[in-house]
């Protein structure tokens, strides 16, 4: 039995050649129709029980290394054929298979680019050229521009230290003249990554971006450039001891021009363009976060803290440790959630920021936009309801 279109044409090229179908190919069929099946009656069993019962079906696509040495090997199991965006639509065209680690990285990437190209396209009607850069799961560097050198070596830029040996992606093609501007954004002039992950490259580009033999991962998925504002919207699965926990995608798109929006103060188009960079990059970021951005590019990422100030006091220090203390000036800053008290707002105003993102929520409400109105602060805000960004966890 056949149950799947892609697979017609290997079937027909085996007949021809042998006459016959081998005992491998017709083991394989098998096996996907019980699969194809299988995948039917869990579906059937979660409409019929009103979402009593779920079974998580996947086909093995790829192995490779595990987050830890005792953890390999790990596997990519596919569980959709239409997402253009699946990690098992990437493919790698130089240097090593990708690691669990890796493939974490990737679906972070995705997330952070997908919603920072769909809030653009939303306020401003079209998806520009973005760069993110991203080490553990949080980016590093950021950058939305005009050219795609540009964005690419400002991307690079955001912070040198923090992306020596990350994770690099872009929705637009990566030419020489973009794989020059990554590598010349770095100290040495060398492009010292783990990876790039782009459209497509061409062969210049891929000499330029191999730093040795198997070290740089090239990954292409051409995708990237006609979906980047493709959010996932299937609903996400986290493996807890004994089961799972589940929750609808993260699918909130910021709209500054929206009914609920509150500003105080008058956002100008430069603040609101950094803005939506910010809440790209922050809302896809690890909670607490608080993310500095200027001139649509990544300044400052304060991510993964227990409280807010904390956040706020590391993003202004990253800023400062990159080499961007005088850019804090008139910087926009956000953050992932409301601010429980005025210390980290302070904190922010102190260092220069002029703009500042955050949901209401806080009976500090009140205190928090009285002291931006004072300091000539523009403060903007949403419900936390609806655009609390809290990832990662």
């Amino acid at each position: 039995m056949i149950c799947r279109f892609e697979d017609q044409q290997s079937v027909l090229d085996e007949l021809l050649l042998n006459g016959e179908v081998s005992k491998e190919t017709r083991q394989k069929l098998r096996a996907r129709a019980e699969f194809e099946v299988a995948k039917y009656a869990a579906d059937s069993a979660m409409y019929h029980g009103a979402g009593q019962f779920k079974v998580i079906a996947g086909e093995r696509v790829a192995e490779f290394k595990g987050e830890n040495g005792p953890q390999t090997p790990a596997v990519l199991f596919s569980t959709t054929n239409n997402d253009p965006l699946a990690l098992n639509r990437f493919k790698v065209i130089e240097g090593a298979s990708p690691s669990y680690n890796n493939w974490c990285d990737v679906d972070r990437f995705l997330q952070t680019m997908t919603h920072l190209a769909a809030a653009w396209e939303l306020n401003w009607g079209k998806i520009p050229y973005i760069a993110i850069g991203v080490k553990h799961g949080n980016p590093c560097g950021a950058a939305v521009a005009d050219s795609l050198e540009q964005t690419a070596w400002r991307m690079v830029k955001g912070d040198t230290r923090a992306i020596f040996g990350g994770l690099l992606m872009t929705n637009f093609p990566v030419t020489a003249k973009v794989a020059d501007a990554m590598a010349q954004a770095m100290p040495d002039g060398k492009a010292r990554f783990d990876g790039v992950i782009a459209p497509s490259f061409d062969e210049d580009a891929i000499n330029t971006l191999s730093r040795a033999k198997g070290k740089c991962r090239l990954i292409v998925n051409l995708a990237l450039a006609e979906d980047s504002a493709l959010l996932d919207m299937i609903p996400r699965f986290r493996y807890v001891r004994g089961g799972l926990l589940a929750q609808p995608a993260y699918s909130f798109v910021l709209n500054l021009y929206g009914p609920e929006t509150i500003k105080t103060g008058e956002l100008s188009g430069d603040h609101a363009r950094d803005l939506v960079v910010a809440w790209g990059i922050g809302c896809s970021s690890n909670s607490n976060t608080i993310t500095i951005v200027k001139n649509q590019a990544l300044i400052g990422n304060g991510v993964g803290q227990q409280d807010r100030v904390g956040a706020a006091e590391l993003a202004v220090k990253r800023a400062i440790d990159a080499g961007h203390k005088e850019e804090l000036q008139d910087a926009v800053a956000y953050s992932d959630s409301f601010f429980p008290f005025p210390d980290a707002v302070e904190v922010l105003i102190n260092a220069g920021i002029r703009t500042i993102f955050s949901t209401t929520g806080s009976v500090n409400d009140g205190i928090i936009q009285k002291l931006c109105a004072d300091r000539g602060v523009i403060l903007v805000q949403l419900p936390d309801s609806n655009a609390r960004g809290f990832f990662g966890h």
